[in-house]
């Protein structure tokens, strides 16, 4: 086994490692109404009315806490991993890629899904907490100190450790993959994150499913293929403070086998991605 200190991966799990979105099915199948109220919170985030952890607390706050080891089973029963991602994993695995996940989700269907599988990675998430009225309430354990747009803080997650030799790798595809995208010095994005990079400059390589990430990897550290370059990372404008704080004035001119923010074709995608 080769070790690649090189890299640290970053995978999102809702949407990404796995295919559906498991904490807007959880409160449509277990919470009252709740088809109704996951619309409405995403409609009333993606207008930009209430952040990604009003958001997430306002959905969680209404899971029943006597149903928690019923939902745990439900999302170990029913869960898929995406496609590829098995294949994706074993492969890092097998090249001693240091690999956690990373979730604005919560920690007992996670590790769920995980377990079944037979992944013993670390993963940061928010967690729930039952209160003494019955309810529940969700913590953010990997919260930044003063930010409160998000419940993890992905960006601070992703840029925690930085080695001279070491290039930090995100993969995610929604909104609460935004920040840890735009600090990570290689992103992997689709669906939503894959618009919100084209929209803001941030440099990417597109994806549906695993294979062609595992493929792209897998030419990373056999040699077959070079590697990717070290990005510039950060945006002044981010209401993320970690990202502001990262942000360097903008070049121009991209690196060799990066297309410039804003290419015509597909702003801020890799080419050849």
């Amino acid at each position: 086994m080769r070790m690649h200190p090189r890299y640290r991966v970053f995978v999102d799990f809702d949407g990404t490692l796995v295919g559906p979105n498991v904490a807007i099915l959880l409160v449509e199948k277990f919470c009252p109404n709740g088809e109704a109220v996951a619309h409405e919170v995403d409609q009333l985030l993606h207008s930009g009315q209430i952040t990604l952890r009003q958001a997430w607390e306002r959905q969680a706050a209404l899971l029943p806490a006597d149903r928690i080891a019923e939902m745990t089973r439900w999302a170990a029963e029913t869960i898929p991993l995406r496609a590829g991602a098995r294949e994706f994993l074993t492969l890092l695995r097998e090249h001693g890629v240091p690999t956690a996940v990373v979730s604005g989700g919560l920690d007992f269907y996670i590790r769920a899904v995980l377990d079944r599988e037979g992944f013993n990675l670390p993963f940061l998430s928010d967690t729930l907490e039952r209160t003494p009225d019955g309810a529940v309430r969700v913590l953010h354990p990997f919260g930044h100190a003063t930010c409160r747009l998000c419940g993890i803080c992905k960006a601070q997650v992703v840029r925690s450790k930085e080695p001279e030799r070491e290039l930090t790798v995100f993969l995610g595809d929604g909104s609460t993959d935004r920040y840890g995208a735009e600090v990570a010095d290689v992103v992997f994005a689709r669906h939503r994150l894959k618009t919100y990079c084209e929209r803001s400059g941030v440099q990417f390589y597109p994806f549906e499913d695993f294979p062609e990430v595992t493929d792209r990897f897998h030419g990373w550290l056999t040699g077959r293929t070079p590697g990717p370059a070290r990005r510039a990372v950060g945006l002044a404008d981010s209401p993320c403070p970690i990202s502001q704080q990262l942000a360097a004035p903008r070049v121009r001119s991209a690196p060799t086998g990066l297309a410039p923010a804003g290419t015509a074709a597909v702003p801020g995608a890799v080419e050849g991605a």
